[in-house]
């Protein structure tokens, strides 16, 4: 006969929390904790918000679908346990635990999603992931002073890049932009390849992100 682990129901807590997480996002009041939160200009600042606004509700979206998962698996586990006749091999698994392992796993999973979303180069996400291993979590590791100052200097970057590439552009010195061709290596001119590659590479992951 198969034995089904017994898990401590959840507290009221917990399923105060699932509940939340099931609600469905309303965008107005997304929008609005945003604009409080960062203390954004809905004006100047309408682009940040759009985007940030937009990863909020995809963030709430993925958070219910997991809770969801997450319920309908217990559900399904004690309506199972139920169904079969308890034995003296009956194993109960302290709730805690089980609570506090897949906790972790939905984190790093969130924490991962919340990293790959950012717009920076694979470098810069690696400093504000390690960062964030000490700050707790990407959102804090995103109001740190060095991480802010790491962001501020790639968007300096990536800005002279974009003036450069516009500059050689208008002036026909270069040829037009094409993201299935990269510039080719003069073995002559080893900075200027790398420069030119550099900046292609950049060009490339700002028009394909």
């Amino acid at each position: 006969m198969e034995i089904i682990p017994k898990v401590d129901a959840p507290t009221p807590e917990e399923l105060e929390q699932e509940q939340l997480a099931l609600q469905e996002a309303k965008e107005e009041e997304v929008r609005a904790s945003i604009i409080s939160e960062f203390g954004f200009d809905e004006e100047l600042d309408a682009d940040k918000i759009d985007k940030a606004v937009s990863k909020e509700m995809k963030h709430r979206k993925d958070w219910a679908s997991i809770t969801k998962q997450k319920v309908k698996h217990r559900t399904e586990a004690e309506e199972l346990r139920k169904a079969i006749p308890p034995t003296k091999t009956d194993v109960k698994i302290d709730a805690d635990e089980v609570g506090k392992v897949v906790d972790s796993k939905l984190k790093e999973t969130l924490e991962q999603r919340d990293l790959d979303a950012l717009e920076y180069s694979d470098e810069l996400k690696a400093e504000i992931k390690r960062i964030a291993q000490i700050a707790g979590s990407v959102k804090q590791a995103l109001k740190d002073p060095y991480i802010i100052f790491k962001i501020e200097a790639y968007e300096k970057e990536q800005k002279v890049a974009e003036a450069t590439i516009g500059r050689t552009h208008k002036s026909g010195k270069t040829k037009e932009f094409d993201i299935n061709n990269p510039p080719e290596f003069d073995p002559n001119d080893i900075e200027g390849s790398e420069k030119r590659m550099k900046e292609w590479e950049q060009e490339a992951k700002k028009r394909g992100s």
